[in-house]
């Protein structure tokens, strides 16, 4: 994984840059929680372009566990978080009805974070930016 921060935008990204199990995800994300660059912005930007595949367990977990405590590390802050992925693997976020319902849940308003997906990172970065809703 790679980390930068970007103060001109103040922007945090973390790229994933090679494949990895299942069993390292949940490490990785945690990783991400103590990373300095990703608590000085509520303006995350995850690159996971080179992991296409994703499982409903996954999901569930980033989604329900993983971005609440994300999220209080930050409050009062309100964090966004853009996934950048591949066009295979928003496919599949949007072909499997089980994915795909974990997912508008955690899209929905409601939660401490804002999160959405993109295959585009200039429209990701917009939307993080407040300048795409």
């Amino acid at each position: 994984m790679e980390f930068a921060y970007r103060p001109d935008l103040d922007l945090f990204t973390a790229r994933w840059l090679s494949l990895t199990q299942a069993a390292t995800t949940r490490a990785e994300y945690d990783l991400l929680l103590q990373a300095p660059e990703a608590l000085g912005t509520p303006h995350w930007l995850l690159d996971v372009r080179r992991r296409p595949v994703i499982t409903l367990e996954s999901a569930r977990w980033v989604t329900g566990e993983w971005l609440p405590r994300a999220a209080a590390l930050l409050s009062p802050a309100r964090l966004r978080v853009a996934f950048l992925v591949a066009p295979v693997r928003a496919e599949n976020l949007r072909d499997d009805p089980a994915l795909r319902a974990v997912m508008e849940a955690a899209y929905a308003p409601g939660h401490a974070f804002d999160l959405r997906t993109f295959t585009d990172e200039g429209a990701a970065v917009a939307w993080l930016l407040g300048q795409l809703e």
